[in-house]
């Protein structure tokens, strides 16, 4: 097993602080004027609000073994994976609030952060940002390129098309990319146990040639450990590696991580 160094652990700790406090003032902001009767179009921050409170071990645990050649997709509950990737805090707060001193001028609110200097985007649309994940990839792969590509979904993706359309043609195709799941039960108002048919879904890499892996409890160091396995055979043309992990709090991290480079392929939950 992979372990932090005490930096390593120092950084991982420093980023979920700034994304735990990040969502808690947000939070607090975005409520302004929505009370005692709650209308989403008042207040400063209008519109809908995702917080990933819980999640960001996961997060922390992906990106600490990333850099900035490498793509990251993530979905509408994107601030931790955001703060992780070294988005630029200022200005997605900017976004946020809708300013035009945000990452796309205040257009794009906090569901659509797009920020090219770090190679991090994201999606209000579930499954959305796989497509893009594999694209990045496959344009790696044809230039030459270093870099791979890590799409963050949650386990209501699962059950999208694209899913499996995503992952087929990374296997087929032998593609740097790492697909994580975080898992924390629930597709808005559907549990989990009466939406999906298997209990985890790492086991659905089988399907496609990968190897799966769940990594459960919401533990910064075992992802980090899975992701390094998994992140460290796509760099190397491995091909698909892939680590999860389910958390206790609010997030359960089905990382289901498949990380394609050159050959092979593994799926992590």
């Amino acid at each position: 097993m992979t372990v932090p160094s005490n930096a390593q652990r120092l950084w991982m700790f420093e980023q979920m602080l700034v994304s735990r406090y990040l969502e808690e003032s947000i939070e607090r902001i975005y409520m302004e004027g929505k009370t005692p009767v709650f209308n989403m179009a008042n207040g400063p921050i209008p519109g809908e609000m995702h917080l990933s409170n819980g999640q960001e071990p996961c997060a922390v645990g992906v990106c600490a073994h990333l850099n900035a050649e490498d793509i990251v997709t993530a979905t509408h509950r994107p601030h931790h994976i955001a703060v992780a990737k070294g988005v630029h805090l200022n200005e997605m707060v900017a976004e946020i609030f809708g300013k035009k001193t945000g990452l796309s001028g205040g257009r794009g609110g906090h569901m659509h952060l797009f920020d090219a200097r770090v190679n991090f985007s994201c999606s209000g649309i579930i499954a959305e940002g796989m497509g893009p994940a594999v694209g990045a990839a496959l344009s790696r792969q044809m230039q030459g390129k270093p870099g791979v590509a890590v799409a963050f979904i949650g386990e209501g993706a699962a059950n999208q098309g694209a899913f499996h359309e995503t992952l087929n043609l990374a296997a087929l195709w032998k593609l740097p990319v790492v697909f994580v799941i975080e898992d924390n039960a629930w597709g808005i108002s559907v549990a989990k146990q009466a939406s999906t048919a298997i209990e985890r879904n790492y086991l659905r890499a089988a399907a496609y040639g990968m190897p799966g892996v769940f990594v459960p409890g919401n533990d910064a160091d075992a992802i980090f450990a899975a992701a390094s396995a998994a992140i460290e055979r796509a760099r190397a043309g491995g091909g698909f590696s892939g680590h999860g992990q389910q958390g206790g709090s609010i997030c359960r991290v089905v990382a289901s991580v498949s990380t394609v480079t050159g050959h092979g392929r593994r799926l992590v939950e």
